[in-house]
């Protein structure tokens, strides 16, 4: 670890509030989203079959269902990771931090087009500076 002084720490601190506010923003409001039942509403399927007549289709589609649920559900909780994974190690001060804030910039403009892509473009340039680096102990 570098050892900075305290005038650098609170100027590689202060560049990355602006991503810690993103990140928090998102970590929850990813995971609210998955607690409500978007990543959970698969679990409903049958109520879509009860009252049909049975077909074998439909018992094909239910089972299909089912087996794909559990790898839907962890697709859908990478995201939330994601952004809680920067949070740790940004405050832990990781060298990590950096490449998956980057990561986590590109998650957000694709994802959230287009207000992600101007929250993205704006904070982009707090992972390039000097001191942002110097404060995660991050080395090219």
């Amino acid at each position: 670890m570098v050892k900075l002084d305290e005038k650098e720490l609170k100027e590689g601190k202060k560049q990355l509030e602006g991503v810690l506010i993103l990140c928090w923003v998102m970590a929850i409001l990813t995971g609210i989203g998955i607690l409500s039942g978007f990543g959970w509403g698969h679990l409903g399927i049958l109520n879509n079959y009860l009252d049909d007549p049975f077909t074998l289709h439909a018992a094909t589609d239910v089972i299909r269902n089912l087996i794909s649920f559990p790898f839907r559900m962890v697709y859908s909780l990478i995201v939330p990771a994601l952004y809680i994974v920067e949070l740790i190690g940004i405050y832990q001060r990781r060298v990590f931090a950096v490449p998956l804030g980057r990561a986590v910039l590109v998650v957000t403009m694709v994802f959230f087009f287009p207000v992600g892509t101007i929250i993205g473009a704006v904070l982009w340039k707090r992972f390039n500076h000097p001191l942002s680096k110097k404060y995660l102990n991050y080395e090219n």
